[in-house]
């Protein structure tokens, strides 16, 4: 009668795994869990290397385009210095513009002088006087006085136009001047701007790298930390996976239904299932409360961060139901 019992207790657990099989395979196929990453030890030194790498190129380049900027600044300061000397040599210019200008004040008055003296002696009054003349000297007298007058015109003229020239010439000079320096001044200012702006861009993303540098630090600080804590015997750890574990009984066929695992080996405790895209068939595992495990296995409903830990016993499987485990990697 007891053994009846057993029997029939056995067949009941089985239906009620059979069961939840059924109401949960629905809703796993429905479920798209994430990929779970491998944190190896070895990854986390070769990211920190790389960013250790990026940190020197961008130092070098924050270096190069703060000398730039100050390159820039010292420009900039020239630049100004310049213009301070010029607004100095203005003044001169416009001094030399207002003594030009008096010079042709001057000349104006003299011409008009000459063109008075002209209408006093225009041609018929030439002509009276050289006729009316006593004798030849009062002749050459007149003539002498109009062709006087007449040179010292034209040359009055020329003078005039010499030193229109020379002031119009002067004053392009200062304006042209101040305004090419001026020009200078503000492409260094724009120049220093796109500097500034590129600098700060890389200063960010400098900061970006050390904080990252930061985290890798302190990830491989905590799993180093952890592995010591766990460290077993004759086995080195050198990464780990955060994974959702379940169970399943080596008695009741395995994943596939014939108890043979993906690979070919028969299901037993240490044999477990895994996502090959997350953790390759073969590899080598440690998991604590477990003990040394071989990915040799694959399920319709084990896909990203969850694994499958195989129990020769229904009971040991109940017992430990599903969780949150690390799962770590063993070296070869």
């Amino acid at each position: 009668m007891i053994h009846k019992l057993k029997i029939n207790f056995f067949y009941f657990k089985n239906i009620i795994v059979f069961l939840l099989i059924i109401l949960v395979t629905p809703t796993v196929f429905f479920l798209k869990p994430e990929m779970a990453e491998a944190t190896t030890l070895q990854e986390l030194a070769d990211s920190i290397s790389k960013l250790s790498t990026d940190e020197q190129n961008l130092l070098g380049e924050v270096v190069a385009a703060e000398t730039q900027i100050d390159q820039k600044e010292k420009e900039i300061i020239n630049y100004q210095e310049q213009l301070d000397t010029f607004e100095i040599e203005l003044k001169d210019l416009h001094a030399k513009t207002a003594e030009l200008e008096n010079n042709m004040k001057g000349i104006k008055e003299k011409i008009q002088k000459n063109a008075i003296k002209s209408y006093k002696y225009n041609n018929d009054d030439v002509a009276r006087l050289i006729i009316g003349a006593k004798n030849l000297n009062e002749v050459a007298t007149v003539i002498y006085i109009y062709r006087r007058i007449i040179r010292e015109s034209n040359s009055l003229m020329e003078e005039l136009k010499s030193e229109k020239e020379r002031y119009e010439m002067t004053f392009r000079k200062s304006e042209d001047t101040k305004n090419r320096i001026s020009a200078l001044k503000e492409q260094i200012i724009k120049e220093k701007d796109i500097l500034t702006a590129y600098l700060q861009d890389k200063q960010t993303l400098l900061s970006q790298v050390k904080s990252e540098k930061s985290k890798f630090i302190n990830l491989l600080a905590e799993i180093k930390a952890r592995i010591s804590q766990i460290q077993p015997p004759g086995l080195v750890l050198v990464g780990e996976w955060d994974m959702v574990a379940t169970a399943y009984f080596s008695g009741g066929g395995g994943l596939n239904g014939n108890g043979i695992t993906a690979i070919g080996l028969r299901a037993k405790k240490g044999i477990v299932a895994v996502d090959p895209r997350v953790i390759p068939l073969g590899t080598k595992l440690y998991i604590q409360g477990y003990g040394e495990a071989l990915a040799a296995d694959t399920g319709g409903w084990i896909k990203g961060n969850r694994i499958d830990l195989v129990f020769e016993s229904l009971e040991d499987c109940y017992r430990y139901g599903r969780r949150k485990i690390k799962v770590y990697l063993v070296q070869k």
